[in-house]
């Protein structure tokens, strides 16, 4: 009969095996989670023994699941889950107090999620979030970051969650309603108004559609003012996807052959990731992304 002690050890062996599952990597399932290499690498060799059954294939590229692995990772998942959520069931919320520092893009915030951080504050009355957009990102002086990696390549921490973002042209009702629809992407760029966000300029799929625009009218390095000028009518832009359900008054130009993809990061410090305040601020930003449509993948 199994013991306490072995239970605890199993369930230990199970969670490390979905951290390396996860990671696809021992070494950077071993340094997230603050534990050593050979000590991760050891946990999952005692499982293998204890089952039987090889369950990581190591290599060159990675460390990555085999069938029987597979097989069982969503039922690791699933004890996880649980554990989580007997967690949050004896959080005491009075005693989550203080200030939590959460640096994301000043769009994201200003823009979008702000209409939702009533929730927020209902529910954690005496947690006060301190909304970083201006500053520098840095992971040692804050406690959450949203970032995008391809913009911020040398901020590395635990990885929260991540989600991928859509962007399209979009323009208002009013706009439609004076200058109609553009027919395609070379009817935007002769006739239409464009007003633009520095950030979009820059990707690679919008710098040649911007040298062909006759009519830029408005550049911006805030989301927040673009959002409005086009909400008002004054044009068209590129915006992330779920911008949409921001206002009834957006239309998103289905018909215009042009769709990019970006993927954002919400990280912190390996050593915090588990402290409540984190957990309230991460589960209020995934139950926001399911509310509004955003595609969203949970790591930790």
């Amino acid at each position: 009969m199994s013991t306490l002690k072995t239970k605890l050890i199993l369930l230990k062996e199970l969670l490390a095996l979905r951290e390396v599952v996860d990671k696809g990597s021992i070494q950077i399932a071993a340094n997230e989670n603050g534990i050593k290499n050979s000590n991760m690498s050891q946990l999952i060799k005692d499982l293998e023994d204890r089952f039987d059954t090889k369950l990581i294939n190591r290599g060159f590229d990675g460390s990555l699941p085999t069938n029987s692995a597979q097989i069982i990772y969503s039922d690791i998942c699933a004890i996880e889950e649980l554990l989580n959520k007997i967690s949050e069931n004896f959080l005491d919320i009075d005693s989550l107090s203080g200030a939590m520092s959460v640096w994301t893009e000043e769009g994201l915030f200003g823009s979008f999620i702000m209409k939702d951080l009533s929730e927020f504050y209902a529910k954690y009355p005496k947690l006060r979030l301190e909304l970083l957009m201006r500053k520098e990102p840095d992971i040692s002086e804050m406690d959450v970051l949203i970032i995008k990696p391809k913009l911020h390549p040398n901020i590395h921490g635990t990885v929260l969650f991540k989600f991928k973002t859509h962007l399209k042209f979009y323009t208002s009702k009013k706009y439609l309603a004076t200058h109609g629809a553009p027919q395609n992407i070379n009817d935007l760029l002769e006739t239409h108004d464009l007003c633009m966000v520095y950030r979009y300029m820059n990707l690679p799929e919008c710098q040649s559609i911007i040298k062909r625009a006759k009519h830029l009218n408005t550049i911006s390095d805030s989301l927040a003012l673009i959002y409005r000028l086009v909400n008002d009518g004054d044009g068209i832009t590129v915006f992330p996807s779920w911008f949409h359900e921001s206002s009834e008054n957006l239309v998103c130009l289905d018909n215009l052959d042009f769709e990019y993809e970006m993927e954002t990061q919400c990280m912190c410090r390996t050593e915090i990731a588990e402290s409540p305040k984190v957990r309230a601020f991460v589960d209020f930003f995934i139950n926001f992304c399911k509310g509004h449509n955003v595609p969203i993948d949970i790591y930790y």
